[in-house]
Parts: C-alpha cells; sequence; structure tokens
C-alpha cells in the first residue's frame, strides 16, 4: 500500500507547515491479523507505527511525503510489495529520511539490512528509526549493525521455536495449519482453564467429501465430473477474511484426493503420523483412489462415450480394458463398437478387432447363466460354509493375535524411524521410503484383521446375499436397467476378458465369490 500525501494533509503544525526536508514512512505487519486495526498481537499496529513515524518527523522537522505499507509481509524476505515501490520512489525523488519505527520493520536479515540500508543511502536519503538511537556517528552505526544481528536472532530463534513446537503437536497426531476441507479448526477449554485446539469432522462438507472419495474408487468416475456433482450438491469452501467461499475447482480437489490427511494421516516434512482426528475415508478406499490417479496420470481420463459394461469388460488379447468407439459409415450411418484401449496407445498395440456392442452385451447377458445356482447347490454351500466357519473358530483367533503383534512391531518401528529422522540419524528420502512401505504393511494387517471382527452371524449374512445375488441371476439380469446392470457385474465380476469368437470369453468372478462358491 502505497498513500502520496501533500504538504497540507500532513500536519498542522506551523513547525513543519513550511519545512524544505521530506520523508518517507514504511511500516509493516507480519500477518493480516496484525494489520487489523487495535490489535498488539506481537508487535504495534499499523496505527500505531504510522503514529510513531509521524513523530518522528515532526521531531525531525521534515515532511511525510509517502507511506508504503506491506501488510502480512514479512521481513525475512526482500519480495515485498510496498518496500520495492518505496526504493523505486526514493530513486525518483528527492527525500531526507526514510523513517521506520523499529529496524526490524524493514529487515530480519543481516544481509538484506545491508543490501536495504545501502540502497537507501544510495538515494541520499537517511534512515532512521523511531525508537532506537540510529545515526551516522560510529556510535550510531554500531547500534545499527547490534540491533540488526538481533531481529536477526530473534527472528531465526523464533521460527526453530515455531517448528519445534509444530513438530512435537505432529508427533503426537495434532493438525499443526489449517485443517482441509471436510474439517473444522476449533478451540476448547479444558477443565483447568487452557484453550486446546483441535480438529473436528465439518457437519456441513465432510460428507461431500467422503462420498467423493467412494465414488472415485468405483473407477466410474473423472475429478472433472466430481467436481461437477459436488458444485450441484452445495459443496463450497470455508471463506477467510481474503477469500470468499467458492466452488471446489479441479485442481484444488485432485490435491484433496491425495492428501493422506482424509484417511487419518498427519504429514509434515515427508514424516507421517498417526492423527487425532477422525478418518473421512478407510485405508482401503484411500489405496484404490491412489492406484486409480496413479494409473491415470494427472487423475483425469476422457469419458466422452459411456456404458453400462465399461467397467467390467477387457479385451481377451491383451486383457486391457475394452472403450466405447463410435464409427461413421460413407452414408453417415453411426456404428457403436468396443475397442481395445491398447490399439490407441498400447505397447505392444493391440490388433484384436472392434466388438459390436449389441453383440458384447449379449454374451455378458449369456454368461450369467453359466454363474448362477439352484436351490440344491445353494443349500450345500450354505451347509458347507457353517461348518468352516464353526471349525474355524480357534484357527482366527490364534491368526488375530499374530496379526495384532505384527501390527504392534510396525507401530513400533515407525516410532524408531521417526526418533532417528528427527535426531538426523537418516535422511528423509530413507524415511518417506520405509515409512511408505510400514504403511502399506499396516494398511494390509488392518484389512485382514477386519475380517476378523466379524462374528459368526455376518459372516453366514454375508454368504447368504451372495447367494441371493447368483439365485436367478440370469433373468433378473436381463430384466434390469442399464444402472442396475452396471451394480451387479460391479458386484460380482472382477472383470470379464472377451475376444471375437464365441469361445473367446472368460469370466473373473471376484475373490470373496469364488470363495464362497468354492467353500
Amino acid at each position: 500500500m502505497t498513500q502520496l500525501l501533500k504538504p497540507s494533509h500532513v500536519s498542522n503544525s506551523n513547525h513543519a507547515a513550511f519545512s524544505s526536508l521530506s520523508a518517507v514512512s514504511y511500516i509493516r505487519v507480519s500477518t493480516l491479523r496484525q494489520a487489523e486495526r487495535g490489535s498488539e498481537r506481537d508487535g504495534f499496529s499499523i496505527p500505531a507505527q504510522r503514529e510513531a513515524n509521524l513523530r518522528q518527523a515532526h521531531g525531525l522537522g521534515s515532511l511525510i511525503a509517502a507511506k508504503f505499507v506491506d501488510r502480512g509481509r514479512s521481513g525475512r524476505s526482500c519480495d515485498r510489495p510496498a518496500l520495492k515501490r518505496m526504493l523505486s520512489y526514493l530513486r525518483e525523488h528527492s527525500i531526507d529520511y526514510v523513517i521506520v519505527h523499529k529496524l526490524d520493520r524493514l529487515a530480519r536479515s543481516r544481509a538484506d539490512d545491508i543490501a536495504i540500508t545501502e540502497s537507501i543511502r544510495d538515494t541520499g536519503a537517511r534512515l532512521v528509526s523511531s525508537t532506537e538511537g540510529i545515526d551516522a556517528s560510529p556510535n550510531g552505526t554500531l547500534l545499527h549493525g547490534i540491533m540488526a544481528s538481533i531481529a536477526e536472532f530473534y527472528s531465526r530463534n523464533l521460527a526453530q521455536e515455531v517448528m519445534k513446537g509444530m513438530r512435537q503437536k505432529v508427533v503426537q497426531g495434532g493438525t499443526p495449519s489449517r485443517a482441509p476441507i471436510g474439517y473444522l479448526n476449533v478451540r476448547r477449554q479444558a477443565d483447568d482453564g487452557r484453550e486446546i485446539r483441535t480438529v473436528v469432522v465439518d457437519p456441513e462438507r465432510a460428507s461431500h467429501v467422503a462420498w467423493a472419495f467412494e465414488a472415485y474408487a468405483t473407477g466410474e468416475w473423472s475429478v472433472a465430473q466430481l467436481v461437477a456433482v459436488l458444485e450441484k450438491r452445495g459443496l463450497r469452501t470455508r471463506p477467510t477474511p481474503a477469500r470468499p467461499a467458492a466452488a471446489p475447482t479441479v485442481p484444488s480437489f485432485h490435491r484433496v484426493l491425495i492428501n493422506p490427511y482424509y484417511r487419518g494421516v498427519v504429514t509434515m516434512n515427508g514424516a507421517q503420523h498417526a492423527g487425532l482426528h477422525d478418518p473421512l475415508v478407510s485405508a482401503a478406499t484411500w489405496d484404490t483412489v491412489q492406484r486409480l490417479l496413479k494409473a491415470r496420470r494427472s487423475g483425469e481420463r476422457s469419458r466422452i462415450h459411456t456404458h453400462y459394461l465399461k467397467s467390467t469388460i477387457y479385451c481377451f488379447s491383451c486383457h486391457r480394458r475394452l472403450i466405447v468407439h463410435k464409427a461413421r459409415s460413407q452414408s453417415g450411418r453411426i456404428y457403436d463398437y468396443f475397442v481395445c484401449s491398447g490399439r490407441q496407445s498400447g505397447t505392444p498395440r493391440c490388433t484384436q478387432s472392434a466388438l459390436p456392442i449389441a453383440s458384447v452385451e449379449r454374451r455378458v447377458e449369456g454368461a450369467y447363466s453359466t454363474i448362477e445356482i439352484d436351490d440344491r447347490r445353494r443349500r450345500q454351500i450354505e451347509q458347507a460354509h457353517q461348518r468352516r466357519i464353526a471349525g474355524d473358530a480357534v484357527t482366527r483367533e490364534q491368526r488375530r493375535v499374530e496379526l495384532d503383534e505384527q501390527s504392534r512391531l510396525l507401530a513400533s518401528r515407525q516410532e524408531k524411524l521417526l526418533d532417528l529422522y528427527y535426531s538426523d540419524g537418516i535422511a528423509r528420502e530413507t524415511l518417506v521410503k520405509e515409512q511408505k512401505e510400514l504403511s502399506q504393511g499396516l494398511t494390509r494387517i488392518n484389512e485382514e484383521l477386519s475380517l476378523f471382527r466379524e462374528d459368526t452371524d455376518s459372516a453366514v449374512r454375508r454368504v447368504s446375499e451372495v447367494l441371493d445375488l447368483l439365485g436367478g441371476a440370469h433373468a433378473r439380469y436381463i430384466a434390469a436397467t442399464p444402472d442396475v446392470r452396471k451394480q451387479m457385474n460391479n458386484s460380482l465380476f472382477n472383470r470379464v476378458l472377451i475376444g471375437p469368437g464365441d469361445e473367446d470369453l472368460l469370466v473373473e468372478l471376484r475373490d470373496e465369490i469364488t470363495e464362497i462358491l468354492t467353500g
């Protein structure tokens, strides 16, 4: 902020009204919160600095010709808009004094202080502090150097202490900064009167974020499609003093999908820690989303042509996905085909011929007749599973104990790695690599443990639900709408490999379906 003033606007003082001396006032506050009138947090507010500089100008018998204000700018960098404008102004005008409230308002680095001071002196102006007795004398120069060094020490020491506090908070599972969308930073008062800052789930936005993760994990959504639907659902970012609430964008929501905070992990300097906040997505869903994002390079995939079989059918020859292709004949008629994606970008390129969509639909319908079961087969499967569940009770408990022990060992290794990292015992790259492997191991263990947490009734119920789906499956699939067909395919099939020949068809059931059918 730059404010140019006429002499009559500066002061009514007769002492300064006819002065030939001129000055500029430079003001800086480190945070936007300090820029608010009346704030006394960590230093003087803008009005207080302005008054002090004005009194100093009167004492020097000078008029303030221009005021320069940097709001929310750190003194550890010279890349400040108002500072640059002030130095340019000094080169273009004849100014006698540059007035600051304290030297640390000008710079927090000794090197920057020297550079800025020399730039001021080169214009013929003299640097003056409203509260520190610096001048051109040897004593004043010595005091200037001492105060600049103190400012640098204070800045570096403060940064170190802040980082130490943030690191300790993260190690304990806390959130050191503004929580991402879906969460709220809140302040609570403990019984002893202490203020506790914590993070809670945002009741307005969390459900939208959780839905987006689950939807993307199906493989049927692009980030752009998610953002469009989320905007219609009413999702908006939290407003800030600088920015109003807004709908999410594709780049911003892509960052949401790769943020491990949503699975309960706090990250700082590459080190991951179990957070105290409630996760919005499961570890399994998180891993699925990351695999899909990685497979899609930038996180996007064009889905101009849609079909309920797109997530189910794969090339019989090279096992890549089949995509919808619309061909136009010379007469202008449109023909719909499924084409192997490997024909366009595969290495090596696939040579399997295009398959008419109507033919593929009929062949998948026929596949349902091969997987459905009758009542007799259903009773056999149910009886077999009841015997197995009862007989495996002891073995399951033993395995659960083993997994608990493995989980404790991996968690202990994570803590030791962090201790090594914070004591400079290992490099950051090594920490990130090792923590990634340990995190993957814990995810696998937790997934297996979740199976053991099922009681006998829920296991029997799961078998019954699958058998309900397989009983009369062919007739229900034929009568179903495209959306229901898609749900049935996703529930039963891992994938269906299909080629041009009648015999080129291989149905791969999901692992849990195969496990139930084989007992």
